[in-house]
């Protein structure tokens, strides 16, 4: 993806991806001006910061950077100004855009637009993608149906995939790993997500998925998801290939 371009305006900097978007003012990070224009359509469900807007012919995700925790009851969006290059937004705009380019072969969101709120020692941070359709999370789809054993060995594959191009995801988990309608694997929330060599890191990435499928189990004791299905996903991992 060779669409980025950089606006400064009203102290503010703009990065948008100019092949959604041709131009973009400060507005199209703000939620209320999309309900203003109609185009707001939801609020993402145990993700009440990722809202579902239509645009410009596009279906998109916009996310203000929130912050989590003790800290986030009273400072719920600025985070230390470090400078905009190391600014969140910006940080997942790249790497999303650069595993685009690297022909990741999953699909993982396009990057539309991120955002940069400088103010004072403080900074705030927006990022806009394209929502991935007809996707839903996995821990949702589990409520439903049993999943096979080739698509949780698909699902093993796709963060194999992810691991062997080197990007760590932070926050991996079964609400960031989503399904479409035909089982094909999707990945999401690449916020705080970096690139690194190779290491204990990926264990650790697994041990996150697991705990968070049987966190999910615990509040859902119905939840299809049985011994079986992690054996199939490691089988899926060690597997590397799709």
């Amino acid at each position: 993806m060779q669409n980025t371009k950089r606006v400064e305006t009203g102290g503010q900097i703009i990065w948008h991806n100019t092949a959604v978007l041709p131009t973009v003012d400060p507005h199209f990070f703000e939620p209320d001006w999309h309900k203003s224009q109609g185009q707001l359509r939801g609020i993402a469900k145990g993700r009440g910061n990722a809202h579902f807007v239509h645009a410009g012919g596009y279906d998109l995700v916009l996310r203000p950077f929130r912050r989590g925790g003790l800290i986030g009851k009273i400072n719920t969006d600025a985070f230390l100004r470090t400078g905009a290059a190391r600014s969140r937004g910006y940080l997942e705009y790249t790497l999303l855009e650069w595993m685009h380019a690297q022909g990741f072969p999953v699909p993982v969101p396009v990057p539309v637009a991120a955002r940069y709120v400088p103010r004072g020692l403080l900074y705030r941070a927006d990022l806009v993608t394209q929502q991935i359709a007809g996707a839903s999370p996995l821990a949702d789809r589990l409520t439903q149906t049993a999943l096979s054993y080739d698509v949780w060995s698909d699902i093993g594959r796709v963060v194999r995939q992810m691991h062997d191009l080197g990007v760590h995801h932070s926050d991996l988990n079964c609400r960031n790993i989503l399904l479409d309608a035909q089982d094909k694997v999707c990945l999401i929330d690449f916020d705080k997500c970096w690139r690194r060599d190779q290491g204990s890191w990926q264990f650790a990435n697994l041990a996150r998925l697991r705990r968070s499928l049987d966190k999910e189990r615990a509040k859902v004791p119905a939840l299809y998801w049985a011994k079986g299905d992690w054996t199939a996903f490691t089988e899926g991992y060690e597997a590397k290939s799709v």
